[in-house]
């Protein structure tokens, strides 16, 4: 039995789900965290400029909801993308399944370079909107970031894209490789330009661009001559306007989902910032901890749609529901041991990161408490949208994560 067809019996047939759900769930639970320790290292390097820990911290933090608002077009396409490939997997129609990922390829690559100029563009306004003029270090250092990093959109649209086909194919190993690959280089690149060049915030957008750069065309050579599942085929591409119409049709609820919560966040850190840098860079650090303890739930979610999806291709709606069952079994149990672990330790992590602020320090340990008794939900929360995404309802997908941060989290704050 070739890799292909372990795994396809893995996702549609093998009686233990739970063992499948974490085979395939391992790996891309390695890529989240990956992705994470991305984001620490530059939040820790520059964390260590002297003089200025909260301000350096405060700068990359103000620019996240901005650059996530741009990537959840990516993001919703990825979802998409794993959605109808999956499903035309699992109904055993392959070429169709290249023309799904072929045409994917085309609309990411597309929209990540329009975004990337708007992003360039667009960067000195935007970031004036969040930070009060007396800011003079933070709102310059933001806006650096957010230009250089504009140019890694086109790259990481691609990157969403290729993890979307080989995730419906059941290999959550290979982009793990890239992304430990990014990460590495990343690790070197960054306390090089931020401290030994001194080039501070810049630097460690400069080092996250370098890395894209240097990794993302062997990811191309792999769409192109995977071994294993599905490739792209070149004369697939060119946009076919069912095919087209339908990922941009699906992928549109789930981006405005993601966009709108990146908005969100960006509301919250306007807000957050009347009360001080120190509250920001505590949010901020926060966030950025709690998700990694919650990364092996977005793991689960994200396999969860791949096997909905192929198992709704196969007609075989019974095993896609147990499958939503046992997935939720497992996603809450893991959070209430893991939130349970950390929670004895916040201000040890913390410390990681705030070196020189005894009042951002406090903040964050206060602010984790309540993030960690929230993670079991956040398990539910996770399961939920793997389970739309993997039936092509995105639409309920926009819903629940609109719903969570505009209707509870935001006026909570105001109030």
């Amino acid at each position: 039995m070739s890799k292909d067809e372990k795994k396809r019996n893995l996702i549609l047939h093998d009686k233990n789900i739970y063992k499948g759900l974490l085979i395939l769930a391992i790996p891309l639970m390695l890529n989240n965290f990956i992705k994470t320790i991305h984001d620490v290292i530059d939040m820790y390097f520059v964390s260590n400029i002297p003089g200025f820990s909260a301000d350096a911290i405060s700068s990359i933090s103000l620019t996240f909801p901005v650059v996530f608002t741009f990537i959840s077009l990516g993001i919703g396409l990825s979802a998409a993308g794993t959605a109808l490939i999956s499903q035309q997997m699992g109904s055993g129609q392959f070429d169709q399944a290249r023309k799904y990922a072929s045409n994917l390829v085309v609309i990411s690559l597309g929209i990540g370079i329009v975004l990337m100029f708007i992003s360039f563009f667009g960067a000195p306004i935007i970031m004036n909107f969040m930070i009060s003029d007396s800011e003079i270090y933070i709102y310059e250092n933001s806006v650096k970031y957010l230009q250089i990093r504009a140019f890694e959109l086109p790259i990481v649209f691609l990157f969403f894209a290729f993890t979307a086909i080989r995730q419906s194919s059941g290999d959550t190993l290979t982009p793990v490789f890239y992304g430990v690959a990014t990460v590495i280089v990343n690790i070197v690149l960054t306390p090089l330009l931020v401290s030994y060049y001194n080039l501070g915030v810049p630097g460690a957008a400069y080092a996250t661009l370098i890395a894209n750069v240097i990794i993302m065309p062997v990811g191309l050579m792999q769409l192109f001559k995977a071994k294993h599942g599905i490739t792209i085929d070149v004369k697939y591409l060119k946009l076919d306007s069912l095919i087209s119409s339908k990922l941009i049709k699906t992928a549109i609820p789930a981006s405005m989902g993601q966009a709108f919560t990146a908005i969100g966040f960006g509301i919250m850190n306007g807000i957050l910032f009347t009360y001080g840098k120190e509250t920001v860079a505590a949010f901020s650090v926060g966030n950025r901890l709690s998700s990694i303890i919650l990364h092996p739930v977005m793991a689960i979610g994200g396999v969860l749609a791949a096997y909905i999806g192929q198992n709704i291709g196969n007609q075989n709606i019974p095993r896609a529901k147990e499958t939503f069952r046992k997935a939720m079994i497992l996603s809450v149990s893991i959070m209430f041991v893991g939130s349970a672990a950390v929670m004895g330790f916040r201000e040890f992590f913390a410390g990681f990161f705030i070196k020189d602020d005894p009042v951002t320090l406090q903040l964050t340990v206060e602010y984790m408490f309540y993030l960690l008794i929230g993670l079991p939900l956040m398990a539910i929360f996770q399961t939920f949208i793997g389970t739309f995404n993997g039936t092509g309802n995105t639409k309920y997908t926009f819903i629940i994560t609109t719903t969570r941060l505009w209707v509870l989290r935001i006026p909570i704050v105001l109030i």
